[in-house]
């Protein structure tokens, strides 16, 4: 909280004032970065390929934990923007920079949903990246990992783009959802290659998803080895 009421004049100005989508995501990545550090939090990357900052992806990971969100923020280069649950949006002050600066769906709702689909086509035209967590949430800790949903793949075959996969062992045990059990220390990320479509052959919406589940799942198991 100290961290975000320091960036408050920062992100209100290129939110309210000089509108400018591209400098809050070089904002939110310095904040995010702070936030670790000063949580003791210390992320390690293993990067399969070097990624492009100027090309235009969206980004696929599992989804454990809350601390998922800053800790992509603060590891990804090119500027980022999440799909994100409404609810988030009805936080005091911090509701205001996140629906402005984030995609907001309501799932229980097809009309949002949609609504929600040409938002983040427009983020991507604007020089933004997306970053989807395909499982839809985070699923109960018994899940090893969730079935994922298509949104994130029909986004990235109507727009011809790479999608990349990433993995996050650790944020399960180092931020559970029941906060007074984390604990400070190395977090370890894997950001896989992206897969392009002519590598997919039949360019099927199933077949991205399966790719990215398939990458995902067998690198979760390996990290248990």
């Amino acid at each position: 909280m100290l961290v975000f009421i320091i960036f408050i004049p920062a992100l209100f100005f290129f939110t309210a004032v000089k509108k400018n989508q591209i400098a809050v995501a070089h904002l939110t990545r310095y904040w995010s970065k702070l936030t670790l550090w000063i949580s003791f939090l210390f992320p390690v990357v293993e990067w399969e390929e070097e990624i492009d900052e100027t090309g235009s992806y969206i980004f696929c990971p599992n989804h454990v934990s809350t601390l998922d969100i800053p800790l992509l923020l603060a590891v990804l280069p090119p500027p980022l923007q999440y799909i994100g649950k409404a609810e988030i949006a009805r936080l005091p002050v911090f509701g205001y920079f996140y629906k402005n600066n984030s995609v907001i769906v309501d799932r229980e709702n097809r009309k949002a949903a949609y609504n929600a689909f040409l938002k983040a086509r427009q983020r991507l035209k604007d020089g933004l990246n997306m970053c989807i967590f395909p499982e839809g949430g985070i699923p109960p800790k018994n899940i090893f990992l969730k079935k994922f949903k298509n949104g994130s793949f029909r986004l990235a075959i109507e727009e011809n783009l790479s999608v990349i996969p990433i993995t996050m062992p650790d944020n399960k045990t180092m931020f559970p959802v029941e906060y007074f059990k984390g604990r400070p220390g190395i977090i370890r990320v894997k950001v896989h290659k992206a897969i392009h479509q002519n590598e997919l052959g039949k360019k099927t919406i199933e077949n991205l998803n399966t790719s990215v589940y398939n990458t995902i799942f067998e690198q979760l198991k390996n990290y248990e080895k």
